[in-house]
């Protein structure tokens, strides 16, 4: 199982090689995307979504990565060759932002074996 982390000060780093088949850990540290942060009574009513798109067969998956204390897990599609990924962080105001490279997304290597 590898993990990707999305760090604070916009780096990336990865604990080993995407397989295709298994599982993959996405960490994300909500500091890269800080500004949607509405509470209700007293509670976060603010989340940060990852969205994964797997290329070539087109399947997408999203999940919650914050606020959260564990990394979403994520099956990485038999026959993935590269993820796209990118982040939204909304909360109860209809504040919005995202994390997507300016639209580039971020792009992540599948190996077979």
């Amino acid at each position: 199982m590898v993990t990707v982390r999305f760090l604070s000060d916009w780096s990336q780093q990865q604990d080993g090689n995407i397989r295709a088949g298994e599982l993959l850990h996405i960490e994300y540290d909500p500091q890269r995307l800080p500004h949607c942060r509405s509470y209700r009574y007293g509670q976060p009513s603010w989340s940060i979504v990852a969205y994964l798109r797997f290329h070539p067969g087109g399947q997408e998956r999203s999940g919650r990565v914050a606020p959260v204390s564990q990394p979403w897990e994520v099956a990485v599609p038999n026959d993935a060759e590269e993820i796209e990924i990118w982040f939204s962080n909304t909360d109860q105001t209809g504040c919005t932002a995202w994390d997507s490279r300016y639209g580039q997304n971020y792009w992540l290597e599948v190996g077979s074996e």
